[in-house]
């Protein structure tokens, strides 16, 4: 049943041994429960076992009561929502396996059928000798052999966006709540271990008014540039910095939407003039004013780890831009941007493009052509707003394998809500497009997803121009509430147990219903349904002995499948709708 309102002490997934969780009101704290015996070594579904053995009226009953004392009921039942829900322990996230058992696998899933959120299935699956390479002994075709697999681009991690919108909702937030979702997002054991973040150079939709660090017209000379960077210094910066505090080195990614209105035609920051929006003659103190707000941001305590010359440069929207024809921009980075960045941060990376796939190939080859342009960057960023698009990306990989490659931006607007879409829980399929497009860039051969706004409002602001969006973590401030949607477990599967520095592996194997034709070409971005087979991507980890297998299945049915390693076979099966992480460690002769 998709519920997001069911009981969830039933629905916490572990082991037999493990206890379950409930919330003591006369304290705060939190008491063990045993959940009943189950045998942990048969298909990973020991709390389905539990649950459908619960099934009796009284059971259900007296576990509805214990729910209703312990504020866990959703709001269908008439109580009111837990401000976490479905965060863990004190608010938190379950513990990743700290050590996995020799000749077992760990499963995780996201599943709506008994409303699991990142929950461990079992702590062991067991590997046992393959027969073939058609089917293990219980029937379930191979999805994933990784016998001969080779190592593929490395990762760099995955993250989201600290714009101001993100700050503002964040500082409305109580202390407690503040850390409960900076811990969610950046810790790497009680939270999903976001390793990157994007921050906007000057204002954005997502501000609460157009800004720029130097408002002064014809200051070629930066005289009055805000070297404090008072505005986000007061907003952005703070939550960096706590951010900070939880994810040890974190890979900050900066785009200007646009520069100050006098740097530009139309003298205004909101949208563009075209075919170019910058001033012939501003290009050079534009130039500058980038470097500028790098040394400001660092004086804060901020580095940033990355630059794009523009946030999607081919749109005119009625919000902060600037367009840039390719030829144009990518030899301004060579003559202008580039050396005035270097010559101040010269670890600061630079990655052409930063808009959507479906021109990535034209602006792939505007910037790494050349070697006089390439030298100047060291790799390509682009967003899903034109759809999959994984074919391009695909092949730049293979024309130029040197060039770091990362989605820098995804989000679902206002206007794709349905009538299913709720404040707590969202829509569950917006968690599944965003795992479809995960496991497709990464699989055609990016280093890293980075999802837009970490945190928004109840109405998916604030923006200036009312373009609204749904987030991973959403907060309605007045009733003290913080609410994780579907995207938040669904990129959890990615980034909590992938860290920065783990290989994709490309490996053998099929959907274990046989070949499907593609998706409509068409259809928009975010989409993942019946039309895609079951999806799966493995990778090694830093320690050289673990893999992590990530399995999507977005179709109406469970689907069994196998995974081979060099000999021993695993049999697993994922539910309707669901996401699966497997973890293993490698065979002993098989290491690497």
């Amino acid at each position: 049943r998709r519920s997001r309102n069911g009981l969830q002490g039933m629905m916490k997934g572990r082991s037999a041994d493990a206890p379950l969780l409930v919330m003591d009101e006369t304290t705060p704290r939190w008491s063990e429960a045993r959940e009943p015996s189950a045998d942990a070594t048969s298909r990973n579904v020991t709390v389905r076992q539990w649950a459908s053995a619960c099934a009796c009226t009284a059971c259900l009953g007296a576990l509805t009561l214990v729910a209703a004392a312990t504020g866990l009921l959703g709001a269908r039942e008439g109580v009111a929502p837990s401000p976490l829900p479905r965060l863990g322990q004190h608010g938190l996230l379950p513990k990743a396996p700290s050590k996995l058992k020799e000749m077992c696998a760990t499963v995780i899933e996201t599943s709506p059928q008994f409303d699991l959120r990142l929950e461990p299935l079992s702590d062991c699956v067991k590997l046992l000798p393959a027969y073939g390479s058609g089917a293990d002994p219980s029937g379930a075709p191979v999805l994933v052999d990784l016998t001969d697999a080779t190592p593929a681009q490395r990762i760099l991690g995955f993250g989201g966006a600290f714009t101001e919108a993100s700050a503002v909702v964040y500082q409305a937030l109580e202390p407690a709540l503040q850390e409960r979702v900076i811990r969610a997002y950046f810790h790497p054991e009680d939270g999903i271990g976001y390793s990157m973040g994007r921050v906007p150079i000057n204002s954005c939709d997502f501000s609460v008014n157009p800004y720029s660090f130097d408002d002064i017209p014809e200051d070629f000379d930066l005289f009055h540039f805000d070297d404090g960077v008072s505005h986000d210094a007061r907003t952005i910066i703070p939550m960096i910095k706590d951010a900070q505090v939880h994810s040890g080195i974190l890979k900050l990614i900066a785009s200007p939407w646009s520069p100050p209105a006098w740097m530009k035609h139309s003298n205004r920051m909101d949208g563009s003039s075209q075919p170019e929006g910058l001033r012939p003659e501003c290009r050079n103190v534009w130039a500058q004013y980038i470097a500028r707000w790098l040394t400001a941001y660092e004086k804060q305590g901020v580095a940033i780890w990355a630059l794009t010359p523009q946030n999607e440069p081919e749109n005119a929207p009625t919000w902060e831009a600037c367009v840039w024809p390719a030829d144009d921009q990518v030899k301004w980075v060579r003559d202008m941007l580039a050396p005035a960045v270097k010559v101040m941060h010269p670890l600061v990376k630079l990655f052409a493009y930063d808009h959507n796939r479906d021109h990535v190939s034209e602006w792939a080859d505007a910037s790494f052509a050349e070697p006089s342009i390439a030298s100047n960057f060291d790799g390509l960023a682009f967003h899903w707003y034109a759809g999959d698009h994984f074919d391009r990306i695909a092949a730049i990989r293979r024309k130029y394998p040197d060039k770091v490659l990362l989605n820098t931006e995804a989000t679902y607007d206002h206007k794709q809500w349905s009538s299913e879409w709720t404040l707590p829980g969202g829509e569950w399929r917006f968690g599944l497009g965003y795992a479809h497009d995960i496991l497709g860039t990464l699989r055609a051969g990016a280093n890293g997803w980075l999802d837009w706004n970490l945190l928004l409002d109840e109405r998916g602001g604030p923006n200036h121009k009312r373009n609204t969006c749904d987030a991973p973590a959403m907060a309605n401030v007045t009733a003290k509430q913080l609410h994780l949607h579907p995207q938040f477990y669904f990129i959890g599967h990615f980034s909590k147990f992938i860290p920065p520095g783990s290989v994709v592996l490309d490996a053998k194997g099929q959907p274990p219903e046989g070949p499907t034709p593609a998706p409509p070409a068409d259809r928009p971005y975010g989409t993942c349904n019946k039309d895609d087979a079951i999806q799966s991507l493995s990778f090694q980890l830093p320690d050289g002995i673990t893999v992590a297998t990530v399995v999507l299945n977005c179709m109406d049915f469970p689907v069994a499948y196998g995974i081979i390693d060099s000999g021993w076979k695993m049999s697993l099966s994922i539910p309707a709708q669901s996401i699966q992480t497997v973890l293993h460690q490698r065979p002993r002769h098989y290491r690497r």
